[in-house]
Formats: C-alpha cells, sequence, structure tokens
C-alpha cells in the first residue's frame, strides 16, 4: 500500500503550555515532517522561551538533526507585552521542572534560516505560527520572495467573531504583535486562521490531563502541563476545560477536516485605543481576494480524542523523561 507523503512543516513558537503540547504533538504525528522549529518571544522572554523549546524538543526525544533557532526578542514596531499574571505559570511550562538541554542552538537567525528552507522547496513548505507573528512578518519583509515559496502559513492567533483574551477586542498573540500581525494576513499569501472562535470552542477537559499524568515518560509530563494549565483556565473562568489553541493549529495541518473554514481577506487593527490586535475578518471578499481561511466551527470531541492518543503514544515508544510539579 502506497504511504501519503508527509507535509513537510517548520513551527515557529513562543512556549507557553500550549506550544509545547503543540510540539510534542506535531513530533508524534506522522502526517507531518517537521523542518525545523523556531522561536520568537511571546509567552515569556526569547531566552526562556529558548530554553523551554529546547528541553520539549529533548522530551519528544527529538534529534539533533532537527534544528532549534532562535528569533525575534520583540515586536517589530513596538515594546514586547508582558502579562501581569503570566497563565502559563513560572518560566512559561507550569512550574513543571524539565531536565536541562544541552541542544545547540542553529546558528542561522529564524527568519533567514526559514527563507533558506522555503527556498530550497517552493510550494512545500507549511509554516505553522503558534506565537506572535514577528518572525513571520519579518520574513516576509526580508525575503519576498522566500514567502512566496511557502505552501501556507497556518497561524494561532486572533478572534474574528468572539472576545478577544487580552482586551474585549484582542487574542493574545495578534495583541503582541499587531503590525506583524497585518503584515501577514494583508501579504496576500494563503493563510489558515485557528482563532479563538475555535479554540475555546475545543476545551481540553482536566479528567483527561489527569489521566495522562498517570502515565510514563513524556505523556506523563504533558498530562501534570496540561492539568496545571487547565486548573488556571477554570479557576479564572470557569470553563469546563482548557482551549489547548497552538496544538489546535498543528491538528489543523495533520487534519484539516477537523475545522470547518470560510474566505475571506482579514486584516488586524493596530491604532484603535480600545481595539488594538483586532483581527478584521471580512467575509464579503470578492473571490478572487479570498486568500485567507478562518476557522469557524470544530469537532471539539475528534481534536481531544486524536490530542490523547497522540500524546498517550509517547508511553507506548517509551521517550520522554519525568518532570515534577
Amino acid at each position: 500500500m502506497e504511504r501519503t507523503p508527509r507535509t513537510p512543516v517548520a513551527i515557529d513558537c513562543d512556549p507557553g503550555v500550549d506550544d509545547a503540547v503543540a510540539l510534542l504533538l506535531a513530533f508524534a504525528s506522522p502526517e507531518v515532517e517537521v523542518r525545523g522549529v523556531t522561536t520568537v518571544a511571546g509567552n515569556v522572554s526569547l531566552a526562556d522561551v529558548e530554553r523551554n523549546a529546547a528541553r520539549v524538543l529533548d522530551l519528544a526525544d527529538v534529534p539533533e538533526d532537527v534544528p532549534l533557532v532562535s528569533g525575534l526578542d520583540g515586536p517589530i514596531a513596538r515594546r514586547r507585552h508582558l502579562r501581569d499574571e503570566p497563565v502559563h505559570g513560572e518560566g512559561g511550562l507550569g512550574g513543571i521542572d524539565l531536565p536541562g538541554s544541552a541542544r545547540r542552538r542553529h546558528p542561522a537567525h529564524a527568519v533567514d534560516w526559514l527563507a533558506a528552507q522555503a527556498l530550497a522547496a517552493p510550494g512545500e513548505l507549511t509554516l505553522i505560527a503558534v506565537g506572535p507573528l514577528s518572525n513571520v512578518a519579518m520574513l516576509l519583509r526580508r525575503h519576498p520572495e522566500a514567502g512566496a515559496a511557502l505552501r501556507e502559513i497556518v497561524v494561532m492567533g486572533g478572534a474574528a467573531f468572539v472576545q478577544g483574551n487580552i482586551t474585549p477586542a484582542a487574542e493574545f498573540n495578534f495583541y503582541c504583535d499587531p503590525e506583524a500581525a497585518r503584515c501577514v494576513l494583508e501579504s496576500g499569501l494563503p493563510v489558515r486562521i485557528v482563532g479563538l472562535d475555535v479554540t475555546r470552542a475545543a476545551l481540553f477537559p482536566l479528567t483527561a490531563a489527569e489521566e495522562l499524568s498517570a502515565l510514563p515518560g513524556a505523556a506523563g509530563v504533558a498530562g501534570r502541563l496540561l492539568g496545571v494549565y487547565t486548573r488556571r483556565v477554570i479557576a479564572a473562568s470557569g470553563a469546563a476545560g482548557s482551549p489547548v489553541h497552538d496544538a489546535l493549529a498543528v491538528a489543523a495541518v495533520t487534519h484539516p477536516d477537523l475545522i470547518g473554514w470560510e474566505s475571506g481577506s482579514a486584516t488586524v487593527e493596530c491604532h484603535g485605543e480600545y481595539t488594538r490586535g483586532a483581527l478584521v475578518a471580512d467575509l464579503r471578499t470578492p473571490d478572487r481576494e479570498r486568500t485567507t481561511r478562518i476557522g469557524r466551527t470544530v469537532d471539539a470531541e475528534r481534536f481531544v480524542r486524536l490530542l490523547t492518543e497522540r500524546l498517550s503514544g509517547y508511553a507506548d515508544d517509551g521517550s520522554g523523561a519525568s518532570g515534577t510539579a
């Protein structure tokens, strides 16, 4: 039986609990081939992001030939936004103590490395961007030919038709660097947006996190990460579980039919007194201008089942390390 080719992807991230879970999901997914991981300041500082990403790659037993590449340490046009009460906990990983990593960083800058990867395989590479879009916007500005060579950009960000999670209008990633988000969405490149419209409709239950936490290795660590995160979300909002935002963006690539999409055009408000970072989606756009697809519905049960099964697989193959809360 002929095997379906794996989709080559690069993941631009700012771990963060849900970024960490997204990385674990990606490396457990046979549908994709992760060519490398790039980092950007967002949930925590760039130094913390780099440390967290390296530890998660070690946890997933990712070989050293998958590069970890450092990117921008803040937005492209303004000061970095810092959370008053980090939902991801101390250091960005919920206070879970993962072993230190000696993993080497790739010598290139993330922007230049992404450009080289896109140009080496025109029309093949999907860029999954689950942090502020600073690196992606700089890629499009410095290397427009590389941006045009991407297959698509899948973005976790924005709140098109629901309220934001930083302000009533804005989701965190777009609020952190609205100029970058506007640059990406107005680029004319094929973009899929996995925003709060769908991530909040696909909540991961605390019971599932607790079941994972009882497993050995990376599966158990993922469960503890999700447990800490989910308890914080429930305490703050009274929700039935936690939206694992970035993991849903990875699942949108491995299983695109999980999400119902609407096509249109989109931009981001950069200057509004109350609406900075707001995603402005226009579904009235003529067909020829519909380069953006926005997630509107999601099969929540299937997503939770997929994420649980893929994370549980780390217990079966023995990869990962133990962590303590």
